[in-house]
């Protein structure tokens, strides 16, 4: 084994306890403070909203407004994604091309405004996706697929109260396709696994480490 391709394994496999304790540590834990935080926040609605002082944090549980207006298909906010052919291990490849999040309508014992664009979308109610799988180097189109939020469907927010013109608003962090409780399972199950997966991928990654650190050891 060539000492190039030994001290490669050996940063290859730190790479992979790194991510093995992103998996498991980091976003295990962000999982596990989402769900907290959602089980503090009870549910408010309009007039909670109305009533608030500007900062307050606040839960919303609601459904998607029919005021709000399709974008695409029936969709009222979505994420797009194209096909560009395989990657370097012949997996599908896909890369997200376009994100269209606009200012939302909620309804939750009155309409609640969604003041700004730029939330994350979380667990989205449909999926579509285009006939065929293709890539044209030539034109540099692909196939595309999309998921996102539909009118008249369950959803969960979370965000801070904003002064808007005509009242009070919702700066929103996160919009979920759903309902609180069903946010905060996800949320749970998520912290349950991520440290499984962290440990295996942690545990990969120590044993090619180990065989270049091997390796390196005997060159010497």
């Amino acid at each position: 084994m060539q000492l190039a391709v030994r001290a490669f394994l050996v940063s290859f496999g730190l790479i992979f306890v790194g991510l093995g304790y992103f998996f498991g540590v980091n976003m295990a834990g962000e999982a596990r403070a989402g769900a907290d935080r959602a089980e503090r926040l009870a549910p408010a609605h309009a007039a909670t909203l109305e009533r608030a002082a500007p900062g307050t944090e606040l839960l919303v549980e609601g459904t998607l407004s029919p005021q709000n207006q399709p974008r695409f298909r029936d969709f009222v906010a979505y994420v797009r994604e194209e096909f560009r052919g395989a990657d370097d291990n012949g997996d599908d490849k896909w890369v997200e091309d376009e994100r269209v999040t606009p200012p939302l309508l909620l309804e939750a014992d009155g309409l609640v405004q969604i003041a700004n664009a730029d939330y994350t979308l979380i667990s989205p109610h449909e999926r579509w996706q285009e006939a065929g799988l293709n890539w044209s180097s030539s034109t540099e189109e692909g196939t595309k697929r999309y998921a996102g939020l539909v009118a008249g469907r369950p959803v969960t927010t979370i965000g801070a109260v904003t002064q808007g013109r005509e009242g009070n608003t919702l700066q929103a962090e996160l919009i979920y396709g759903g309902t609180r409780q069903s946010y905060i399972a996800s949320q749970r199950e998520a912290s349950s696994i991520l440290p499984w997966v962290g440990l295996a991928v942690a545990l990969a990654g120590a044993g090619v480490a180990l065989l270049g650190a091997w390796g390196l050891r005997r060159w010497r």
